[in-house]
């Protein structure tokens, strides 16, 4: 009998297993104020406020500095 993996590789760097509690924030909106939640690797977030599509002041990806797969993740030169 064979079974599937229960799980598969993450990226180590953004496994959310290995996060701090402030790798997830708010940020106001800079068009109206309202709170916005971000996790660390999210690009960008639409205010339930204004609808304004808001980039991540914060984003997290250094570990595509280093990372021997981090091209491919971000789209930029890895280590």
């Amino acid at each position: 009998m064979t079974f599937a993996k229960a799980s598969t590789p993450r990226c180590p760097g953004q496994d959310q297993r290995y996060w701090r509690p402030e790798d997830i924030y708010d940020e106001p909106c800079p068009r109206c104020g309202t709170e916005i939640e971000f996790w660390k690797d999210e690009p960008m977030r639409i205010c339930s406020g204004c609808q304004n599509e808001v980039r991540n002041p914060r984003i997290d990806l250094g570990c595509s500095d280093w990372c021997k797969h981090g091209k491919a993740c971000t789209g930029k030169s890895g280590a």
